[in-house]
């Protein structure tokens, strides 16, 4: 005599409340702190500034503009993944070629995390370029925007 099989079961815990609205993303979940790059003086990258030989890794970063003065006025891209592939790719975009761009990065050691740390970002920060990042379990980060 056989035994039939269980259908599979999730090892988590179910989910509570509704992740498809992505304003409750952040509600009730533990915020994972990156540390996000600046220069040796504390002010933030340019981009054109970054040797690709000091990338390493997998991580999240950002790209914007500043206004007047110390203000961010326009978040560009959030990118993901190898960060000297993804930095050299956007060196090579026509649309980061204008001066003045600033970037910041934060390496993640699991690479299972990047596209839920990814969607988060791109739902905090509104960025113009590219598109949002899909993930069931958006994971609440530290924004560098604040940083």
């Amino acid at each position: 005599m056989e035994t039939p099989p269980e259908p599979a079961r999730s090892l988590d815990r179910p989910v509570v409340g509704s992740l498809a609205n992505y304003k409750n993303w952040n509600r009730g979940s533990a915020l994972l702190s990156l540390q996000w790059s600046k220069r040796t003086d504390d002010s933030w990258w340019l981009l054109n500034d970054v040797e690709l030989g000091q990338l390493d890794g997998h991580g999240v970063f950002v790209v914007w503009l500043n206004g007047s003065g110390v203000e961010v006025s326009a978040v560009l891209y959030v990118g993901r993944g190898d960060l000297r592939y993804e930095f050299a790719r956007c060196r090579r975009d026509p649309l980061f070629r204008t001066t003045g761009l600033h970037v910041t990065w934060a390496k993640v050691n699991d690479m299972r995390q990047l596209d839920d740390i990814g969607a988060y970002l791109y739902h905090q920060l509104h960025p113009l370029w590219g598109e949002a990042v899909q993930s069931t379990r958006p994971l609440s980060v530290n924004s560098p925007i604040t940083a």
